[in-house]
C-alpha cells in the first residue's frame, strides 16, 4: 500500500521529469532553429511553436532565445550547488571547483555549444554577458566563506580562468568537470612554481 508521503514523492518526481522534458524540448527547438537560420532570423514564437509551448512557458525556463539555444538556464546559482558549497570542507578554491564544475555540468553537451558558437559567433555576446553575471553570482557566494571580498574575487577569477581553458580543451577527457578544473588550476599555479593548493590560510587558497 502506497503511503501519502510516497505518493507525494512520486508526484514531485513526475513534475521534475516533466520540467526536464519541457526544458529539453525548448532547448532542442532553439538549437535546431538557430543552427539552421541564425540567431537574428529565429524568433521566440518559432521556438515555442516547434517545442509546443507557450511564450510564458518559454520564459519560465530561459531568459532569451540565445540562452535557450546554448542551454544556459539563467545566472542564479542552483540552490543545491549553493548549499553544498557553503557546507563543504576544505579550501575556498577546491569548493569553488566543485560548485562551478557542477554548474557547468548542468548543460547537456559542451561539444554542441562549441559547434553553435563556431557557426554563429554572434552568440558570443549573450555568452559573455551571462558568464559575467554568473561570475558575479559566484563572487557573492564565495564572499560568504572568504575572509574578504577581494579574496572571493581572486578565487572565482582563478576557477573561471580554469573553466575557460577546460571549455576549449578538445582532448575528450572522461573526468568530471570538477576534477578537470582542479587539474587545470594545478597547471596554472605550477607556472609560478606552486602546487594546488599551497598551505596559505591567510589568503584562503589551501586545499
Amino acid at each position: 500500500m502506497t503511503t501519502l508521503a510516497e505518493e507525494h514523492s512520486e508526484d514531485i518526481g513526475l513534475r521534475e521529469r516533466k520540467k526536464q522534458q519541457t526544458r529539453f524540448a525548448i532547448h532542442e527547438a532553439a538549437f535546431r532553429l538557430v543552427d539552421a537560420q541564425g540567431l537574428e532570423a529565429t524568433t521566440v514564437e518559432q521556438i515555442c511553436q516547434e517545442a509546443d509551448v507557450s511564450a510564458r512557458t518559454f520564459f519560465n525556463y530561459y531568459p532569451s532565445k540565445a540562452a535557450a539555444a546554448l542551454e544556459m538556464r539563467g545566472t542564479a546559482v542552483d540552490p543545491l550547488v549553493r548549499s553544498t558549497f557553503l557546507s563543504a570542507r576544505g579550501g575556498l578554491v577546491a569548493a569553488l571547483c566543485a560548485a562551478i564544475g557542477s554548474t557547468a555540468e548542468l548543460g547537456r553537451s559542451q561539444a554542441r555549444m562549441k559547434h553553435l558558437m563556431t557557426r554563429h559567433p554572434e552568440l558570443m555576446v549573450t555568452l559573455s554577458r551571462m558568464m559575467l553575471e554568473v561570475r558575479g553570482q559566484f563572487v557573492a557566494l564565495a564572499a560568504e566563506r572568504a575572509a574578504t571580498t577581494l579574496q572571493a574575487e581572486l578565487a572565482v577569477t582563478l576557477v573561471m580562468a580554469a573553466l575557460s581553458r577546460v571549455m576549449h580543451d578538445d582532448s575528450g577527457s572522461d573526468r568530471s568537470m570538477t576534477e578537470q578544473l582542479k587539474a587545470t588550476i594545478d597547471g596554472l599555479v605550477g607556472v609560478v612554481g606552486e602546487k594546488l593548493l599551497p598551505a596559505r590560510s591567510d589568503i584562503g587558497l589551501e586545499a
